[in-house]
This record gives structure tokens, C-alpha cells and sequence, in this order.
């Protein structure tokens, strides 16, 4: 409703006309604010329009990106797993390899030890008829025939050249030993070499003196030929039987013997394994 309509009529004066001319200016600015507030709502609802469109578009990224953070995650625990089965997998195989390794490794130290004491077997055999003299001096061209023939007569066991098939002085295992050089004598049969051993046993002891070699008197070590494996037993058994308090240690068929007392039976040393056993049964 005009505001007009509500005014009392009256006669037109100046200053009905200035009311009138407030009454325009009032209703343009009612105009003008209807049309601007017309304008917001229009521009307000675009906008608001617009905001929905992003938020639908937000929650369909969201939507999407949840999807495929899911899908990454379940690929994440899949992968996850086949690691973790490739891991076990890996240490299964790991330990099978290590035991084929040490298993392997088993087989071939006995394989080797087997091989190692066939040689050493071998090597012994082919010294069944030899004896190895140990501390006689050595002298510029001496006569080795005659020194064996010397110690043959101080052990009444007769030696002829017919008998002896070699003899000879070898190099000491160790380079730059002091003591002379040992002295192998090979006998023609095995017989004769165990005859020599047994006589010379027999007498306990002989000096150089005895036998006709000048120079001060040293003491004359006479054993079966043995192979360097087995003089290195020999001679860790001599050693333990010094700490240990054994009476006797001897070589008998190239098998070295301990014996703890006179009553004591006699026991067999073939290696290490059996020195180890004997005197660990002693200290228990």
C-alpha cells in the first residue's frame, strides 16, 4: 500500500510538496533496496548453489580417495604377506643350506680323515721293515754300515750286508733342528727288523761311547720307522705321560702303547681322540 494513500488530503503547499518529494525518495529507495536485495538472494542462492556442487564434488573425491586408500591398503596387506612368506621361506631355505653346509662339511672332514688315515696306513706298511736310529753324531764321511754293524754286535744281534737293503740319514721334519740327522736302516724282511728291535729293547740302554763313535758318550734311541703323523703322536703321548705320571710309552707294530703302572693293562693310542679318552678316564 502507498504511503500516500494514507496521508489526509489537503491542499498542495510547499510544504506538502517537500512531503510528497520524501515520499518519492522513501519509495525509490524502497526500490532500490528490494531490487539490491533481490539481487543478493539471486546471487546468494547461485553461490549457495555453487558451495553444494563443490561439497558434492568434495564428498565424491572423498568417497573416491577412501576407495582407493581401502584398495591401497588391502594390496598393502597382501603385499605385507608375501613378504613375510618370502621371509619365511628365505630362513627356511637359509637353514636347510646351513645344514646341507655343515652336513656337507661332516662329510667331507671324515671323507678327508679317512683318506688321511688310509695314507698315513700306506705310508706305515711301506716302513714295516725300517728302523730309525736318533742321537748318534754325525761325521764327514762316515761309515753308516759300519755303525749299524757296531750296534748289531753290541746287541748280539748279528747284521750282514746281505741284510740290510738301505741306509741312509734324513733331514730333520724341522729346518735348522740341532740335533743329528735320524738314521733309517731298511732291513731285507721284516723278521730281521723286529729281531734288531727286539735285542736292542733287551739291554735298556746304549751309549755311543759302546759302539766305537768318539766324541762325548750321548745315549742311542733306536723305534720302528714311523710316519711323521704318527712320531708327532708319539710324541704328544710322551708328553702326557711325563704330566700324567705313566710309567711306560712304547711303539709295537707302528702302534703306540701307554701304560700307566707295572699292573696297568696296555693301551692302544691310534689318535688323538684315544690320548684325549685315556687320560680324561684317568683324571675321573
Amino acid at each position: 500500500m502507498d504511503v500516500s494513500s494514507e496521508l489526509f488530503d489537503h491542499e498542495k503547499s510547499p510544504t506538502s510538496d517537500k512531503f510528497s518529494q520524501l515520499l518519492e525518495t522513501i519509495n525509490q529507495w524502497r526500490t532500490d533496496i528490494n531490487a539490491n536485495m533481490s539481487a543478493i538472494r539471486v546471487e546468494l542462492h547461485t553461490s549457495l548453489g555453487e558451495i553444494k556442487t563443490e561439497i558434492m564434488t568434495l564428498r565424491q573425491d572423498y568417497i573416491s580417495l577412501k576407495t582407493t586408500v581401502n584398495t591401497m591398503d588391502t594390496e598393502l596387506k597382501s603385499l605385507k604377506y608375501s613378504v613375510q612368506v618370502q621371509s619365511e621361506e628365505h630362513s627356511s631355505l637359509a637353514r636347510r643350506v646351513d645344514e646341507l653346509s655343515k652336513t656337507a662339511d661332516e662329510q667331507t672332514c671324515q671323507v678327508v680323515s679317512q683318506f688321511e688315515h688310509k695314507i698315513d696306513a700306506l705310508e706305515q706298511q711301506a716302513r714295516q721293515c725300517n728302523i730309525e736310529m736318533c742321537n748318534i753324531p754325525e761325521r764327514r764321511n762316515e761309515d753308516l754300515m759300519g755303525i749299524v754293524n757296531a750296534i748289531g754286535d753290541a746287541i748280539k744281534s748279528q747284521v750282514t750286508q746281505r741284510d740290510i737293503v738301505s741306509v741312509h740319514r734324513v733331514p730333520h721334519a724341522q729346518q735348522g733342528g740341532r740335533q743329528p740327522k735320524n738314521i733309517i736302516v731298511k732291513f731285507l724282511t721284516r723278521l730281521q727288523r723286529d729281531n734288531f728291535l727286539s735285542n736292542f729293547r733287551r739291554i735298556k740302554s746304549l751309549s755311543t761311547d759302546k759302539v766305537g763313535i768318539p766324541g762325548t758318550p750321548s745315549t742311542i734311541f733306536i723305534n720302528e720307522h714311523l710316519t711323521l703323523q704318527r712320531k708327532q703322536l708319539f710324541r704328544k703321548c710322551r708328553e702326557a705321560a711325563r704330566e700324567h705320571h705313566f710309567k711306560y710309552v712304547w711303539i709295537k707294530n707302528a702302534t703306540i702303547l701307554m701304560r700307566e703302572r707295572d699292573d696297568s693293562p696296555a693301551l692302544a693310542v691310534r689318535g688323538e681322540v684315544d690320548l684325549t679318552r685315556i687320560l680324561s678316564t684317568k683324571n675321573v
